[in-house]
């Protein structure tokens, strides 16, 4: 076949557009054309029918031509030639066509192999994934095994080692309390040892103290009496403070061991009574209410 492409005739084939043949006379061609006109005019279409202007307008120039005699006359003496470029135009479409044809099939025999291709490869890649799901399958079956003898082999490791952690444990707990057992008895000894020198120690100390307290006690007392003598020479002459009774005077009064008692009585100071309570002279056993126990110093 030709492979260039061959241009369209120039000139067109009217008899065949009017599907007509050369020998065909005038009633021949306006019946040919009227036929069609119908078909093929614009206004002549149904609703909704494309409207293919191009045809009409082809079959009416041929129908100009073969209805003139004159031009008639001159188109059928160039028709042989004509008719040959649209035979060899026609030829060349229909190779065109078989050309297309046998392209579309080879196109979908392509096609078809490739699908087969397709499938092909389709079963054999889901038979190899079957495959590999079966060998990880099996791995993970072997895995799995593996992990639970691993797991039963730890766990009797474990338990060994708890054993013998436990064992240990229990050793060093009887030597623990076997030594604090003997630290016990040494601090017992010791703290006997101790407590015997602490209670030497402390009587000791409670004579040495009794000692410093009588001594301290006596020296106070020596101290206060001095002083008492001396604030009841200055309180004489001073009318604002009153004066101790003539008994009190008999009684030197010590200005330490006034203790508490409960009772009604009468202050030797300033004869207030004392319905509740008094402090009581340790030497005379008289009473002084609470303000002249602050004000005498006494305690």
């Amino acid at each position: 076949m030709d492979t260039f492409e061959r241009p369209e005739p120039t000139i067109s084939d009217y008899y065949a557009d009017l599907g007509l043949p050369q020998q065909a006379n005038f009633r021949d061609v306006k019946t040919a054309f009227f036929k069609l006109a119908k078909r093929h005019h614009p206004d002549k279409k149904a609703p909704g029918m494309t409207i293919d202007a191009q045809d009409f307008r082809k079959i009416r120039e041929a129908y100009e031509c073969l209805i003139d005699k004159a031009k008639r006359a001159a188109y059928d003496a160039l028709y042989s030639d004509i008719q040959d470029q649209w035979n060899g135009y026609l030829e060349w479409q229909e190779a065109l066509c078989r050309q297309e044809v046998r392209k579309r099939a080879d196109e979908e025999q392509r096609a078809a192999r490739e699908r087969a291709e397709q499938a092909r490869k389709a079963v054999e890649a889901e038979k190899a994934r079957k495959v590999e799901e079966e060998k990880h399958a099996a791995r993970e079956k072997t895995e799995r095994e593996w992990m639970r003898e691993e797991r039963v082999r730890q766990a009797e490791e474990r338990s060994e080692e708890a054993a013998r952690r436990i064992r240990e444990q229990q050793e060093q707990a009887a030597k623990n309390r076997l030594r604090r057992e003997k630290e016990r008895d040494a601090e017992r000894r010791s703290e006997e040892a101790a407590r015997k020198v602490r209670i030497e120690q402390e009587r000791a100390a409670q004579e040495r103290l009794k000692s410093i307290l009588i001594e301290e006690q006596q020296e106070a007392i020596r101290r206060n009496w001095t002083k008492i003598r001396d604030a009841a020479e200055h309180r004489e002459g001073e009318t604002a403070q009153p004066a101790p009774p003539e008994t009190a005077l008999s009684c030197v009064h010590p200005r330490l061991g006034w203790p508490r008692k409960k009772g009604r009585s009468s202050c030797i100071f300033c004869k207030e009574s004392c319905s509740k309570w008094s402090f009581q002279c340790p030497e005379c056993n008289l009473s002084a209410c609470q303000s002249c126990k602050c004000r005498y110093c006494l305690y």
